[in-house]
């Protein structure tokens, strides 16, 4: 399905009040295309009429359209630069065709992000020199089932597992080796 056609089915979903399949399309054509100002615009528009307003700030930043009190509440939900420029999925590209306001703001939450960031951020986890030892636990040992007569459990078992005509046979078949083996050894 092309770009033009996903958007009239979000429009129309909109004009029907199913915010939510509106807004998972136009998400499905932002994984496609991040950059597109216009898809981030009408998502922006999906969240304000759901009253969410941080995300409404989130997809309206790079926009002309975004409110004061929109970009309020995004710089709330997310409390650093770093974690605000994550979020606008941006996929390591700058944002092409910024407007007038946008592309300021833009500039500014880049250079807050630089700002914030440090050597430690940047790099990964250290392995600590002497790592804490770790507890082995030593299993303990399984006892051995008693050779001998059969219990109730056993022919019930192979009574579910082979049916009743095999396991008396089997049952038989046991008992006279058994008996043979005994009479043998004695």
């Amino acid at each position: 399905m092309g770009r033009p056609e996903v958007l009239s089915r979000a429009q129309a979903d909109l004009e029907r009040g199913h915010t939510r399949l509106a807004r998972q399309r136009l998400v499905g054509l932002l994984a496609d295309d991040p950059q597109d100002l216009d898809v981030r615009a009408r998502l922006a528009d999906v969240y304000r009429r759901e009253g969410n307003l941080a995300e409404a700030g989130r997809w309206a930043f790079l926009t002309e359209d975004a409110e004061p009190r929109e970009l309020a509440a995004f710089a709330k939900q997310y409390r650093s630069a770093t974690e605000r420029l994550r979020v606008l999925r941006l996929r390591g590209e700058n944002p092409r065709e910024l407007g007038p306001l946008a592309e300021p703001r833009y500039t500014e939450l880049v250079a807050r992000a630089a700002a914030q960031a440090t050597v430690k951020d940047l790099l990964p986890e250290p392995v600590p020199d002497d790592p804490r030892p770790v507890e082995r636990i030593t299993p303990k040992p399984v006892a051995k089932a008693p050779a001998g007569d059969w219990s109730l459990s056993d022919i019930l078992c192979l009574l579910v597992v082979f049916g009743p005509p095999t396991v008396a046979l089997g049952v038989i078949l046991y008992e006279l080796v058994v008996a043979a083996v005994e009479a043998l050894i004695h």
